[in-house]
């Protein structure tokens, strides 16, 4: 990951959970961390991450609004602490 993917990885894996973070960063963000955006449907966007060392999927659906609800970045954020064993 570059130095900005590492910078916002850091503000979502921060608690308090940030209240400002952008769609189009958040799914590029995603998308450079290893989710595969499965499908789309109006502003919901289904992303999938495939865990191949533990063997398990993680999938999670995002409403795109201008800010991402803390909810879903706190998903996010568990899914990443998972991956990563911590």
């Amino acid at each position: 990951m570059g130095h900005s993917t590492d910078d916002f990885k850091a503000k979502i894996m921060k608690r308090p959970t940030a209240t400002d973070i952008k769609p189009k960063k958040l799914q590029s963000f995603l998308t450079s961390y290893g989710f595969v955006l499965k499908r789309s449907n109006a502003s919901h966007f289904i992303y999938e991450y495939i865990d191949t060392v533990k063997n398990k999927k993680h999938q999670i659906v995002v409403p795109m609004h201008d800010p991402i609800k803390p909810a879903y970045i706190d998903k996010i954020r568990d899914i990443i602490l998972e991956v990563e064993g911590e």
